[in-house]
């Protein structure tokens, strides 16, 4: 059995004078309860798609990724947000660090990858320096099409190939919707292998989806293990996802407006990352369900252990009392390292502690500076990283955020007031339809010279 835990001791009236009492935790215990009720109805009506990922088949994605295992060097994955950011959460969990460095025997002869997320010039020029177009597969991501990054980063992609004569019914792969939309009208123009994405299912929901496990399996990684995690989290997970969600909730209506996912690993960077999106794009709302003002929300953070004790834990500790953070622990790291210091001094103390211990030495000592601080705190821990753990924790947060927007009666699943800013881009760009946003662009985006120094 793997082991996954919550210790909430310094979230407790019990622990330090910022804590919640036990009244407190009852209370919201039960609204939590009534929220998952709620997401249960919206998954069995279908409205709500993603705890249903786990169960699907992937056998055409792992047969496909076999079939062209050692045929391509490099593979370039055109997407942003939920389109690439929990493919690399998973990517830069699981596999070596600098994997792209690694010669191809190295890698197990899977490909290199490279994300163009951002319209960044540089960055899109050097990753195709970086490729051979003729050993290079393109995987376009997005469920509408419309997406003007992943669009204009396509038709970079695009013309280096064509450019160069490759044929892209072999290089190119989209992953789309399955019946509507830009790219679904590209890959039924040329005869593009397709993926879909589950019609029910959003982009920050969508990691295990075949928006995240078609790359993964082309890298090697055991996607189902990955559905495996998932799974055991819907029918285990239930009492550390409640306690979550009513401690999250609790502090939301205390004001505390920042939420800190630390974890003491940079091996989830990419995951508090991943978490930054869905949290602030699920509940960053300023309306409710039925149209009244509400300004809901708090920002994101994230933060990485013990890297950030020397950057951020001073805000931490001695700034303002608006922050509720979550830490992650590993109980076990891979390659540990046991320290000698008999050569010095002043390192002897470090003898015969490994770095496993260290980092998790670093985090309790954290924990316990913040709770003397009256920092309220609470702590994951999994017994090791690997795609199981991984699949959990994505199961996990996805269950919380979408609860907390069910029981503070918004929508968790809509992201407005990204729309808005797209749709002001099209208007700038003349792109047919758009015209009463360009419009509206130059009535609001009017300036004043004598405030431009």
């Amino acid at each position: 059995m793997r082991k996954v835990s919550l210790d909430y001791n310094f979230v407790m009236k019990s622990n330090l004078d910022d804590g919640l009492n036990m009244e407190e935790l009852e209370s919201e215990l039960k609204l939590a309860e009534e929220g998952l009720n709620g997401l249960n109805g919206m998954v069995e009506s279908n409205e709500v798609g993603f705890p249903k990922l786990v169960d699907l088949d992937d056998s055409e994605i792992i047969d496909f990724a076999r079939s062209i295992q050692g045929e391509f060097e490099d593979m370039i994955i055109i997407g942003i947000g939920g389109s690439s950011l929990g493919f690399e959460a998973v990517a830069n969990a699981l596999l070596p660090y600098n994997y792209n460095a690694l010669s191809p025997d190295r890698r197990g002869y899977f490909p290199r990858f490279w994300v163009m997320d951002n319209v960044d010039p540089y960055k899109a020029y050097w990753i195709l320096e970086h490729c051979n177009p003729h050993k290079t597969l393109v995987l376009v991501i997005s469920k509408s099409g419309s997406t003007v990054e992943t669009a204009a980063n396509f038709l970079i992609v695009y013309e280096w190939l064509l450019k160069n004569n490759v044929d892209l019914k072999r290089s190119v792969i989209a992953i789309t919707d399955p019946k509507k939309g830009d790219l679904r009208n590209i890959v039924s123009r040329f005869g593009l292998k397709s993926f879909v994405v589950p019609e029910n299912v959003g982009g920050r929901f969508s990691v295990l989806s075949s928006v995240g496990i078609v790359p993964l399996s082309i890298l090697g990684i055991d996607i189902r293990e990955l559905k495996n995690g998932g799974r055991f989290f819907i029918h285990n997970g239930k009492n550390i996802y409640l306690k979550m969600t009513a401690i999250y909730n609790a502090y939301l209506k205390r004001g505390k407006n920042i939420n800190v996912l630390m974890p003491y690993t940079s091996r989830l960077k990419s995951f508090a990352e991943w978490f930054c999106q869905l949290w602030g794009e699920s509940l960053g709302k300023r309306y409710t369900r039925d149209g009244r003002d509400l300004f809901f929300g708090s920002t994101p953070v994230a933060a990485i252990g013990s890297i950030d004790q020397h950057s951020q834990l001073q805000l931490y500790k001695e700034g303002p009392l608006d922050k509720l953070i979550t830490f992650i622990q590993l109980d076990k790291h891979d390659f540990n390292q046991e320290l000698n210091g008999e050569w010095y001094e002043n390192y002897r103390y470090l003898t015969g502690v490994d770095l496993s211990r260290l980092l998790n030495v670093e985090l309790q000592a954290t924990e316990v500076a913040l709770k003397k601080a009256n920092r309220v705190s609470m702590k994951i821990s999994i017994d090791f990283l690997d795609e199981f753990s991984l699949g959990y924790l994505f199961m996990l947060y996805e269950y919380v955020v979408a609860t907390l927007g069910i029981i503070n009666n918004i929508n968790p699943f809509d992201q407005p007031g990204v729309e808005e800013g797209k749709d002001y881009a099209y208007g700038i760009l003349n792109r047919t339809g758009y015209e009463n946003k360009r419009k509206e662009y130059e009535e609001f985006g009017k300036r004043e010279s004598e405030y431009i120094v």
